[in-house]
């Protein structure tokens, strides 16, 4: 015998069916909120190569890294927008660093120019090491 539904069956299913939804999309969504990936695994980098005087900005590759070699010595920035943590790109051409996320934009030397970013992009500490290679402390922020 086949059932007869009523409305109020078929409200109720459809209830059920986006609750299930609902809690079924929890799982990713807090995995992707809760991951670690754009985490620092030492704070310790090391580099060896060449920085020439008065050229810009040089990315450590597969770091938020990035060096120049000034009058004073060496400088080193971490392309992290102080918005939201998004990782910020350095445009040679305009002088500039852009927050693909939200539209900061910061000068060349990392200070924000405009946009939802409250604070200049962090200095850290960078040193020559007795290799011959330079040692980056992401941890010892200098501004």
């Amino acid at each position: 015998m086949a059932r007869d539904w009523t409305r109020r069956d078929v409200l109720k299913m459809g209830k059920g069916a986006l609750v299930a939804a609902g809690l079924l999309s929890l799982y990713p969504v807090t995995r992707y909120l809760g991951s670690r990936e754009d985490a620092v695994a030492s704070p310790l980098i090391s580099f060896k190569g060449e920085l020439k005087k008065g050229a810009p900005w040089q990315n450590i590759p597969q770091t938020r890294v990035w060096l120049r070699l000034v009058s004073g010595g060496y400088q080193a920035i971490l392309a992290t927008c102080t918005h939201l943590g998004c990782e910020v790109r350095y445009y040679p051409e305009r002088r500039e660093w852009r927050c693909p996320c939200h539209g900061s934009v910061y000068d060349e030397d990392g200070r924000p120019i405009r946009g939802p970013a409250p604070l200049p992009l962090p200095r850290v500490a960078v040193q020559p090491a007795g290799n011959g290679s330079l040692e980056i402390d992401t941890s010892r922020k200098l501004n």
